[in-house]
Order: C-alpha cells, then sequence, then structure tokens
C-alpha cells in the first residue's frame, strides 16, 4: 500500500472489532481488517477505512465539454478530465476498463510520479491550460470523494466550473458534500431498467434516480446518458420508461443521451459482436421525443441532425454541432436563444 495515496475516509463506521462499513456509496461494504471493498479502493486499516486513491491519477486529458456528454453546460468550453483506478459497478461492456477493472492496491504500487498529482497542481495545470473547469471522469469518480472535495473548492476560488460523469450511486451525505463544495453538473448513467442493473451493475437503480433528483433539486446541472445494448436495454418499454421517469422526476428539458453501444470488455461472453443496429437507436429517439422530452441526442455516431440543438419554444437551430465541438451557436450571452429568447443553458 504506498502512503502517497491513502486519506481517512470522511465517512464510514466501526461494526465491531473485525469490520468497519465504508458509507461513501450506496453498496455501503462492510470490510475486514486489512481488506477492501468491492471498489478496492477502500481498506480497513485497523478498523478505520482510507480512500488508497486519492491523488492517483492515471488518465488526464483535456476534453471538449460535450464528450461528458455534457450538452447544456458550457458549451465549447474545455474541461481538464481526470479519474484514477476500481469501479463500484460490474458492468461488462465498460469501456474504460483498463482503468476501472485494474486493481488499485496493486497500481498503487508501481505508480510514477506522472500519476500523482495533488489538487492545487490540478487546477494549476487547468488555469494554464485554459480550461473552463473540472471533470472527475473515466472511471467511477465518487471513488475520489475526498480528492473531489478539495479539487472542487480550488476550481471555485479560480472561477472554474466542476462536473462529474458518474453512475450516480453515492450516498446522499456524499452527494450533498459534493454540492456544498462546489459540484455544478453531472452527467448520470441510467444503465437500463431495474432487473439489468441489478443483475449486470450489482446495483438498485432506484438509487440513482434519488440521487438525480436530489441533484437537480440542490442547484446541480442534470444530463441523463443510457448507452442503448440491444436485447439488454433497448426494448421499447424500457426506453418508454426511463424517459418517462426523466420527465416526470427531472423535466421534460432535461437532456437526455442515447448513446451507441461498441463492443468492449467481456461483451463477446454475452454474445455481443456488433455495435448497436442504428434503427434501434432512431427508435429509442422517437420514444423518447413522443414521451415529451425536448433535448434528446444520440451519441456515439457521426453527427447527425440528432446531435443538434433546436429551441422549444421557436424551433430554429440553434446549436448545431460537429464532433466533440461547436459549429453554429445562436445564444445570446445569458445563455438564451436568440431567435425568441428562451432560456436553453448554462453560459459564460
Amino acid at each position: 500500500m504506498n502512503s502517497k495515496f491513502i486519506k481517512k475516509a470522511k465517512y464510514q463506521r466501526k461494526i465491531d472489532d473485525n469490520f468497519s462499513q465504508c458509507l461513501t456509496c450506496e453498496r455501503r461494504c462492510k470490510i475486514g481488517n486489512g481488506k477492501t471493498g468491492f471498489c478496492n479502493t477502500r481498506i480497513n486499516k485497523e478498523g478505520e477505512i482510507y480512500t488508497i486513491v486519492y491523488g492517483l491519477i492515471p488518465a488526464i486529458s483535456f476534453n471538449p465539454i460535450e464528450k461528458k456528454p455534457l450538452y447544456h453546460f458550457y458549451p465549447g468550453s474545455i474541461a481538464l478530465t481526470v479519474g484514477t483506478y476500481g469501479c463500484n459497478f460490474s458492468c461488462f461492456w465498460c469501456q474504460n476498463h483498463h482503468l476501472s477493472k485494474t486493481n488499485p492496491l496493486r497500481a498503487s504500487q508501481f505508480a510514477s510520479s506522472d500519476e500523482i498529482l495533488s489538487p492545487k497542481r490540478l487546477i494549476e495545470i487547468a488555469l494554464k491550460k485554459k480550461c473552463k473547469g473540472t471533470s472527475i471522469s473515466f472511471n467511477e469518480p465518487t471513488l475520489l470523494f475526498e480528492y473531489s472535495l478539495e479539487v472542487f473548492k480550488l476550481a471555485k476560488k479560480n472561477s472554474l466550473y466542476n462536473t462529474y460523469v458518474t453512475n450516480g450511486y453515492m450516498t446522499e451525505d456524499v452527494l450533498r458534500d459534493l454540492v456544498e463544495a462546489g459540484l455544478d453538473a453531472m452527467n448520470i448513467d441510467i444503465k437500463g431498467d431495474s432487473e439489468m442493473v441489478q443483475k449486470y451493475c450489482g446495483a438498485d437503480v432506484e438509487n440513482v434516480w434519488r440521487n438525480a433528483k436530489l441533484a437537480k433539486e440542490l442547484g446541480v446541472h442534470i444530463e441523463i446518458t443510457t448507452l442503448l445494448i440491444q436485447e439488454f436495454n433497448s426494448k421499447d418499454k424500457i426506453v418508454r420508461k426511463i424517459a418517462e421517469r426523466i420527465n416526470d422526476d427531472l423535466g421534460e428539458l432535461t437532456p437526455f443521451h442515447i448513446s451507441r453501444f461498441f463492443p468492449h470488455y467481456k461483451s463477446s461472453k454475452y454474445g455481443l459482436l456488433e455495435p448497436t443496429p442504428l434503427e434501434f437507436l432512431y427508435n429509442a429517439y422517437n420514444i423518447a421525443k413522443n414521451v415529451g422530452l425536448k433535448y434528446v441526442y444520440l451519441g456515439n455516431l457521426p453527427t447527425t441532425e440528432c446531435d443538434n440543438t433546436y429551441c422549444p419554444k421557436c424551433s430554429k437551430l440553434i446549436i448545431k454541432r460537429k464532433i466533440l465541438g461547436i459549429q453554429n451557436l445562436y445564444l445570446d450571452t445569458d445563455g438564451n436563444c436568440k431567435f425568441c429568447g428562451f432560456p436553453i443553458m448554462e453560459f459564460e
């Protein structure tokens, strides 16, 4: 265990002399002395739980905010994006499995100096590269909770925004702390219906919906993504149920990204050898629009009309996108439609 990356976990409770419970995410792992929890980023050391990935940053890049995807939040801006190892879900299709399925305990032993990044240094890099904000992503950002708190506070002092690309499985206390520290926006994955999420992710999707709703109530900008996987979550009734839940819980103006699946990680084990056929994507798009959602987008496709934003009031094209960027933007400085004044998004 590399002491450089160890920090006491903020939320935990001691059960007895042998076990302590992690209260960072809704798995609420009961961890024996010397053992790690499901995500392998939390260890019980003599009755206290510690994160072992604080400042362990093997992944760093400078991404357009549209890549998150966040389409209605500071369009065209660049976010310094970082991630670590481990995950609290068990998805067989993970596209970042080289990070999420790597054991953090082992990785920390061989970490190079380039993988050590303090919150202060992260913000210095963001400012030097003229980024508009930060994004914790790649693997599940909740595992960098304690690190995120410090990053977010420093970012706010330097007028930078903060975002999470997340499965939304943190506990309510953790979510409230993130918002208080300066979390501005989240793209939350809704993997499927309750049966699929329980079977393939090992999680209760109701906790994700709860957090999406709570985050919105706390003033966080929310966008939802569903990776559409043929025969797993592509059925009409599943897509419709997700769209209806977005509409009812988060509002018709909540952006919904439906992304095309490509085989990754253990997909072949489940007979998934090809990307999701395009007709499934367009069918899901039409279902979500018919439910009443105003902003529905298709992702992991070449730029299409389903990647652009149209004003819900006057129907004019107000954002024409190219791959991971903006081609034309018809918004005023407050983020309103230039043609009719309808409020569209968070904008500088």
